[in-house]
């Protein structure tokens, strides 16, 4: 899985006055689905950060896919882009 596509995993679209608008994953999402209990931000690294070791995200087909993360960020938490997809989630 490349970085673009691990990045999609926690990101969805959201219908907002007539657009389309993109959201991270996680954060308030939590109360309709739990397994979203984590925050995505952007760094000043240029990249996504999360405030968990491991999260699940959902592929285009909605599968949950666990995926772990090896890089910390110096903001907290670590990189989304560093990100290895374990397991798909039945």
């Amino acid at each position: 899985m490349n970085k673009d596509n691990l990045i999609h995993l926690f990101h969805h679209i959201h219908h907002e006055s007539g657009e389309h608008k993109v959201h991270h994953c996680g954060g308030q999402h939590q109360t309709v689905d739990p397994k979203l209990d984590y925050e995505i931000w952007h760094c000043a690294c240029g990249q996504h950060r999360i405030n968990k070791k491991v999260a699940i995200g959902h592929g285009t087909n909605r599968e949950e896919i666990e995926v772990e993360f090896a890089e910390l960020c110096p903001e907290g938490g670590w990189h989304i882009e560093s990100g290895q997809p374990r397991q798909k989630i039945k």
